[in-house]
Order: structure tokens, then sequence, then C-alpha cells
């Protein structure tokens, strides 16, 4: 299968893209910049241009578009201004952070806690656009995946299948998410405290080469117009993860809760943001490819080469 990757370059992107060509596929990949990183055909261009996605799309003529960067209904808008009429599989990104519990756990209203795990016909957020204002970034102002999936699962053109994805984790993860409990144990500090409410939340991950597999069977199936769940089939708790960080850097300090203490982000932690996986399990026969604590020490050795 011929397959356009639009946004490969960071992240998940190089992953998917020797995924993909591991299993067979011919993969072209279309990003703003080209990555001497990528040894894959690579055309530039801005996935917010129609001209530059419709040059791509006539060279390629791909079977299927993964598409990673569609953050808000724009992309979907561009994409089909693009195919000119013709109509074409698309699996699109989309993240967990649709649902209503993400707008609880961010303290965005005074909605009572969410009951989890949440499946796909979960209550969606009704606070749109979270990030304007909290955070600085280009993106921020027009993100909005709620009304992305709604553009895409009501094209006319686009076979679409959207996957919510959990906390995406593993090398290259921009996010450092496992960081800070490396840098502490590194240091060999004898005490890490956790407030209680962090210590206790609970949130859906996944390691990047296991979200590539999910996306790549997502392309492969004959799945059209559904969304699907794609994270861990077990959400760890935070207090979990550190256990599990300080056994495989043999770290023996103690890891303790602070009863007294409150995580000072604002962040809402008796909400947890769980998504229910067994959709994507039970439709597409998807199982994690890697064990837990495999992926988790080969994140915490590119961390610690990472650390000056």
């Amino acid at each position: 299968m011929k397959t356009l990757v639009i946004g490969g370059a960071n992240f998940i992107g190089p992953v998917l893209i020797r995924q993909l060509a591991q299993s067979g596929h011919e993969v072209v990949v279309f990003h703003r910049r080209i990555s001497p990183e990528i040894q894959y055909d690579q055309i530039q261009g801005n996935c917010n241009d129609a001209d530059d996605l419709r040059r791509a799309l006539d060279a390629v003529a791909p079977d299927a578009i993964l598409h990673m960067v569609a953050w808000s209904q724009k992309q979907i808008h561009v994409l089909e201004q693009a195919l000119r009429g013709g109509k074409i599989r698309a699996v699109i990104a989309s993240s967990v952070d649709v649902y209503k519990a993400y707008e609880v756990l961010l303290g965005l209203s005074d909605a009572p806690v969410v009951a989890a795990p949440c499946d796909e016909q979960a209550a969606l957020r009704d606070v749109l656009y979270p990030y304007r204002g909290r955070i600085e970034a280009d993106f921020a102002h027009d993100y909005e995946k709620i009304l992305m999936e709604k553009a895409a699962m009501h094209s006319t053109v686009l076979d679409a299948v959207i996957l919510r994805l959990g906390m995406v984790y593993g090398r290259n993860d921009p996010k450092h998410r496992f960081l800070e409990p490396i840098q502490k144990m590194r240091q060999d500090t004898k005490r890490i405290e956790l407030p209680k409410d962090a210590a206790a939340f609970r949130a859906s991950k996944c390691h990047v080469e296991d979200v590539a597999h999910g996306i790549i069977l997502a392309m492969e199936s004959h799945a059209t117009h559904e969304i699907y769940n794609l994270a861990a089939r077990q959400a760890l708790s935070e207090m979990e993860w550190y256990q599990r960080i300080a056994g495989l850097m043999h770290w023996h300090g103690d890891i303790v809760v602070d009863e007294t203490s409150a995580a000072a982000d604002g962040m809402n932690y008796a909400q947890p943001l769980v998504a229910d996986t067994s959709k994507i399990r039970r439709q597409l026969g998807y199982e994690e490819r890697l064990p837990l604590d495999d992926g988790l020490a080969d994140t915490i050795h590119w961390e610690l080469e990472n650390i000056a």
C-alpha cells in the first residue's frame, strides 16, 4: 500500500514510518522540513496550504493518508480542498483530551468528576479550545480536536478513522513525561515526596512503538468512519510509575506520599484520564507488542543519555 504520512518528522512519525516500511508499505512523508534522519521519500510543504498538499497528493497518488498533525478543523478542510473531490482512506491522530474528563482534570469547569474509564461514547468536553491562554505556542489558539474529529467524520471525501491517543512516551518524547523522577533518582536523592492527589492520579499512557503499531492496524483494516481509543490496557497511578522507574534504575530511596500537600499546578487530580481500549482490541485485534518494562527501560536510557 502506498501511504502518505502527513507530519512525520518528530517523535511518533519516524517510528511509524519505520514500522510501515518494515510491513512492506511504500511510504512518502509530507512535512514542513526535509529531515536527514528519515531515509524515505519526502516532500516539503505545509499541511495548512491546499496547493502544497495537492502537489504532494498528485505526485504520490497514495492509497491511504496518515494525518499526524490535524489539530483543528482547518487541516481537514484543507485536505478536502487538496483532494479536489477524490475520495481516500485517512487515519487521523486525535487525543483523549477530547473527553469531558479532560475538562474536569484541567479545572476548566465546575463539572463533577467523570467516571472512568471513558469509552468512545463517553461525553466530550463542553469547553472548547482548552489551551487558549494556557500555552504559549502557535497552535494553542486554534487547537480543538473535537471540531477536527467532527469535520473528518462528516467529510464526504474521507473514509476516516480517528484514533484518540493516550499520553505517548518513549524515545524523543518532546514532553519528557518521566524526566522528573529519572533526574531525581539519577542524583541519588534519598527521598521523593509526592502530593497525595498527584500520587493517586491515573492516566492512560502508551509507548510510541505500540502507538505506531495501532495506527498501522487501523490503516490496514476495513474500518471506516470509526473512532478508537489507543492506549495501554492498564493505566498505572503516578506512584506506580515512580515505583517502576525506581526498580529499573536500581534506586533504593523512599517514595513518600505527602498527606498534607496538594499539587501546585491547579489540576484536579481527583479526575482520572483513563481510556477504555476494548473496542480497538476487539475489532482490530490490537495488543501491545512491547512489554511495559522494556519500553520504560528504553525511555529511561534515552533520557539518561541526554541529561548533561
